[in-house]
């Protein structure tokens, strides 16, 4: 009975027994003995086979099922070993309960940092506080608060298990602290489990290191107290005041390990262990591209990484702009737009959040409200105000 079992699950393969023996490193004579059944296999090669099923279906196996083969298995284990098989069987009860075991430590400690990370929101904590210390007044935090609080609430949950791309925009304008609200959402993002931000901060390395320096002040620890929760939850820099994006051997800096193989990423076990980086590069086509083979290079597991773009100097069709540009500024832009799209089309949970001075609605029959492949192009999925007006009902025409 268990032979026959084996032989159903195989066919389900589609292979030949010499390929999935060259597969799973083993000798085709053994594996085409224990799918005739006449010799026994052992319980680690019914596991083998059973994930090699499990990855053909494109789903995990069923409780019942695995239970009614591993009881087979025990049965076949007693009626060729009799009481020798008391041995093997406890050997495998013991293995199993270990890693059982293991996992369900590793799931306790997640959930714990999960809850220490989303409910005390750390870095959400300690940003505001170097806030109140420099002296802002409670008005400012409280209207800060209320941003970056509507503006997350209008991206994906970084958990859940559709993955799928928003873009906003976030009306700020001129000295209204475009970085600091940034810095805002990039921290509550942090906290609630985006593990991979990308800042867009202009073309001019001045512009580029000014914002590297004022996210770090607003995202590292800055006391002894801090120091100890900064331990705790990491953040890695990718770049620094000092130095744009640079090509990465073999793209590793840009790979996330997980704590539990069979599950995605953007699953909570996986998810909040799992260090976040950070990138503020320059819009320049040369460094983009840099980061553009990284991200290639990183391969399937970008897949899983819920992102957070924040572009503090967007330029799309639908939003007005100060001041136009020359035919090679345009031409540059293009180029840089192509770069950008191709980074977020390798980032499925992408998130992106444009800083724009001003917003501005066409009404012309020609507008159109369909969705592109890329971020930039079309309109925002939601706006938020930096700095939002009380609506006014007389002269005030209401559209």
């Amino acid at each position: 009975m268990l032979a026959k079992t084996l032989r159903g699950l195989f066919k389900e393969l589609g292979r030949s027994q010499r390929d999935f023996s060259a597969h799973v490193h083993r000798d085709h004579t053994a594996v085409s003995r224990y799918l005739r059944g006449e010799r026994l296999p052992p319980w680690d090669f019914v596991e083998i086979l059973l994930r090699e099923v499990e990855t053909t279906r494109d789903k995990p196996m069923g409780t019942a099922e695995r239970n009614r083969i591993s009881a087979l298995h025990r049965r076949a284990l007693e009626e060729r070993n009799g009481w020798s098989a008391l041995v093997q069987v406890l050997h495998q009860d013991n293995q199993l309960a270990e890693k059982r075991a293991h996992r369900a430590e590793s799931e306790l400690q997640a959930l714990a940092t999960t809850r220490q990370a989303r409910d005390e929101g750390w870095r959400w904590s300690a940003f505001t506080g170097s806030l109140a210390e420099r002296g802002w007044p409670e008005a400012s935090l409280n209207a800060l608060d209320k941003v970056t609080t509507r503006t997350l609430a209008c991206l994906a949950d970084p958990t859940a298990k559709a993955a799928y791309r928003t873009s906003g925009v976030v009306a700020a304008g001129v000295q209204s602290g475009r970085t600091t609200i940034g810095a805002g959402i990039i921290a509550r993002a942090l906290d609630a489990g985006y593990r991979l931000v990308i800042v867009f901060s202009g073309t001019l390395n001045l512009l580029r290191s000014q914002t590297q320096r004022r996210l770090e002040e607003a995202l590292l620890a800055s006391d002894d107290a801090d120091e100890q929760m900064q331990a705790r939850f990491p953040l890695l820099r990718l770049t620094s005041e000092e130095s744009d994006y640079r090509s990465m051997p073999s793209g590793n800096v840009l790979q996330f390990e997980k704590v539990h193989e069979a599950l995605p990423l953007s699953s909570p076990p996986n998810l909040y262990p799992a260090v976040p980086r950070l990138l503020v590069v320059k819009q320049n086509v040369a460094v983009l591209r840099k980061l553009l083979r990284d991200l290639r290079l990183a391969g399937p597991i970008l897949e899983e990484v819920p992102a957070l773009i924040v572009d503090f100097e967007p330029s799309p069709p639908y939003l007005s702009l100060y001041g136009g540009g020359s035919g090679n500024e345009t031409v540059a832009q293009s180029r840089i737009d192509l770069v950008r799209s191709e980074i977020v089309s390798l980032l499925p949970r992408a998130q992106l959040v444009r800083f724009e001075h001003q917003v501005t609605c066409d009404s012309s029959p020609t507008a159109t409200t369909m969705r592109s492949e890329s971020l930039w192009d079309g309109p925002p999925d939601f706006v938020v105000s930096a700095q939002p007006r009380e609506p006014r009902w007389g002269s005030e025409d209401p559209t």
